[in-house]
């Protein structure tokens, strides 16, 4: 009888171990997915934060090269009244030599 219940000690710590290692399996599956489930919600914010990043950077170089296009705008437009003022002062010489050149004398 001594053997049978050494053999029935042994099946009970056996069975003790086989919950206590299926609870450990069940804990470990629990972190496993609540780290999954974590790192989905870490991706989710950083996607999340590099498009509004991304669109921060897109608004400000549009800005940026709106405001280059308008100061480019603005200097030929200086520059083309320039050139039509210095024109002007050349109506008068060029309107005497084409009526020279197209009359006769």
């Amino acid at each position: 009888m001594a053997e049978r219940s050494l053999l029935q000690s042994i099946r009970e710590r056996e069975l003790e171990a086989s919950v206590k290692l299926d609870a450990a399996r069940r804990e470990a599956a629990e972190l496993i997915e609540a780290a999954r489930r974590e790192a989905a919600a870490i991706i989710a914010e950083a996607e999340r934060e590099a498009a509004l990043a991304a669109g921060e950077f897109t608004r400000r170089e549009m800005e940026r090269i709106s405001r280059e296009a308008g100061d480019l705008r603005q200097r030929e437009m200086e520059r083309a009244e320039k050139t039509a003022a210095a024109g002007e002062r050349y109506v008068e010489k060029a309107t005497a030599r084409i009526m020279e050149a197209v009359l006769p004398d």
